[in-house]
């Protein structure tokens, strides 16, 4: 058995801000991590911490960028344990995604469609969640319940294999070295 995380979060970009005005959901963005160092994530986003556009495929850091700028940016991780065959898997889709990620786009019509739940795929565009929950699928990981043009952020912290670990701000998971206990998360209640 391998464990993976999701790491879920709300930041103050404009794009954040849009996503939280149409949802209201705790959480806007999400990303998958492969250990608990957080400091490479796989997600969809801006390619570049000061332009929102261009958007992609991209790795993120809660040490660097728009992640490590921040000090109270409110995050969850959540923590799937997963076979190794799954996890095998994973790590051959991330790699793929890595090595062509100039193939694929952010889908921006894709964030107001899946506000008014319309399935809206487009080969080769994601956004976050939707790639998170794709992944996850496309692995093995979870079984394919939902659309995955379809999946909000918070619609991964209900995943059935998913375990909350984690909820507070950024600065303290950087801080707590996953050392839980320590960061005010009673794991044995969770």
């Amino acid at each position: 058995m391998k464990t993976i995380y999701i790491l879920l979060t709300r930041s103050s970009t404009i794009c954040s801000r849009i996503v939280y005005m149409a949802t209201r959901c705790e959480f806007t963005h999400a990303a998958i991590s492969l250990d608990r160092n957080f400091d490479e994530l796989y997600t969809f986003g801006r390619k570049y911490k000061r332009l929102l556009l261009p958007a992609g495929f991209v790795t993120e850091s809660v040490y660097e960028g728009v992640l490590g700028d921040s000090e109270d940016m409110k995050c969850a991780v959540y923590e799937l344990n997963i076979s190794d065959g799954s996890y095998r898997r994973l790590i051959k889709f991330l790699r793929h995604m890595e090595k062509n990620r100039e193939k694929y786009r952010y889908s921006i019509l894709g964030l107001p469609m899946c506000k008014f739940n319309r399935k809206y795929e487009r080969r080769g565009y994601f956004f976050c969640s939707q790639f998170v929950y794709y992944a996850l699928s496309k692995s093995g990981t979870i079984e394919q319940t939902m659309e995955p043009s379809l999946v909000h952020p918070m619609d991964l912290s209900r995943l059935s294999e998913a375990r909350e670990i984690f909820r507070g701000s950024i600065r303290e998971l950087r801080m707590s070295d996953m050392d839980f206990e320590t960061a005010g998360i009673d794991t044995a209640a969770v």
